[in-house]
């Protein structure tokens, strides 16, 4: 696992005639209000009572073909309302791997695999530590010194070094960001002021067992990790003191790897897992076909399963799953859980193959469309549709 803490002056400069959010906010008010694009607001605070504007909304932003490449579609759920929004260049959205959002943020991967956070709506944008910086990568270069290709040691999980015996991987640069990322965390919003500087990606190596997780979420209110690997074992990660500290707190629940799992911390108290069963349907299709949802019980360690999620619906996929109450927002069903593809195996193999957005009903187990109706055309199978809320920040920084 990698860890990395955040410096907020790495935000990069834009050139004024794109930057909208070097304006004053007053202004962005206005302008959002002419072009309605203030409506994707559920909770907008009134000018000089607050710090930014959030949206606690759900949307969908994907790549649409009537679109140039670098133009975002959000897709509002509640009124299924579309916006188009412009994306800062480099990197362009449609050559990128949209590997995350959390915070309003997405979380992308350029042609060189290099991370970005972006806010599609402010355009702010920091550029997160190259893949250089961790570990197990090195890079080869041509003649001329140009960064051509990635090496991809492999990991001595006993020793904590790299295995300079082994063949390492020979990765293209665009390539090397389906090795280096599978989920992007985030334990702050980078425009709380609350990030601290860090240059490298840090290897997490105190136990043998930090590998194959697959879903994390962060506590606030302890200032801890809870991360989940592939046979429901559940470990908390504290990266609060000088060197990080990995408890193993339910042990595991599968014999075997053979789902997607999610942990989400519920909104009514304790925390949840949702065990995704993906297969390859017609035409070489990936799609999800089961999903199985649990809340954990660490007193007894076990998982008991659920059938609802208290009037709640959950959202997964690329993003950090995030909850809202069915009865704030129309046109979302209570105890359902919304879905995009992220099926690496698929995604990898098939980068232009079709992608699913899918609601999952709890009460009677049904997977269906959630837009049945759309043609080929609705959104493009690169870059991967998330979900997000949007939110704009006062202070420019993400």
């Amino acid at each position: 696992m990698l860890q990395l803490q955040l410096q907020l002056q790495d935000l990069q400069d834009f050139p004024p005639v794109h930057d909208w959010s070097q304006l004053p906010a007053d202004l962005l008010i206005r302008i959002f209000v002419d072009l309605d694009v203030l409506n994707l607001f559920s909770e907008a605070r009134r000018l000089g009572h607050g710090p930014y504007c959030r949206n606690k909304s759900p949307c969908l932003l994907y790549s649409s073909n009537d679109n140039d490449p670098n133009t975002a579609t959000l897709c509002r759920l509640t009124n299924k309302k579309l916006y188009r929004v412009m994306l800062p260049d480099p990197p362009p959205l449609r050559s990128c791997f949209v590997v995350g959002s959390c915070h309003g943020l997405l979380t992308i991967a350029d042609e060189q695999s290099k991370l970005h956070l972006v806010n599609p709506l402010s355009r702010a944008q920091i550029a997160l530590p190259p893949p250089l910086t961790i570990k197990n990568v090195r890079g080869c270069y041509t003649t001329d010194e140009v960064l051509d290709s990635y090496h991809l040691l492999k990991l001595d999980l006993v020793n904590h070094e790299c295995d300079a015996q082994a063949e390492p991987d020979d990765l293209t640069l665009e390539q090397g960001c389906f090795y280096f990322y599978l989920r992007v965390a985030m334990s702050a919003d980078p425009s709380s002021g609350r990030c601290i500087v860090d240059a490298r990606w840090t290897w997490i190596d105190v136990d043998q067992r930090c590998y194959s997780y697959n879903d994390f979420f962060y506590n606030d209110s302890n200032g801890l990790f809870y991360v989940v690997r592939g046979n429901g074992e559940v470990h908390t990660i504290d990266l609060n003191g000088p060197s990080p500290v990995v408890k193993i707190i339910l042990r595991p629940m599968a014999p075997c790897i053979d789902n997607n799992k999610y942990i989400a911390q519920a909104p009514w108290g304790g925390m949840l897992q949702v065990w995704r069963y993906d297969d390859i349907v017609e035409e070489g299709e990936g799609r999800a076909v089961q999903l199985e949802v649990y809340m954990v019980d660490l007193a007894e360690q076990k998982l008991v399963e659920i059938k609802n999620l208290q009037e709640h619906v959950l959202f997964i996929g690329f993003n950090t799953p995030f909850f809202l109450l069915a009865e704030d927002y129309n046109m979302l069903t209570p105890d359902c859980i919304y879905l995009t593809n992220d099926y690496m195996d698929y995604i990898y193999s098939k980068k232009f193959g079709p992608r699913q957005v899918l609601v999952f009903n709890m009460k009677d187990g049904s997977l269906t469309d959630l837009f049945p109706d759309s043609d080929s055309d609705f959104w493009l199978s690169w870059p991967l549709p998330i979900w997000i809320t949007p939110y704009y920040s006062q202070d420019n920084k993400g």
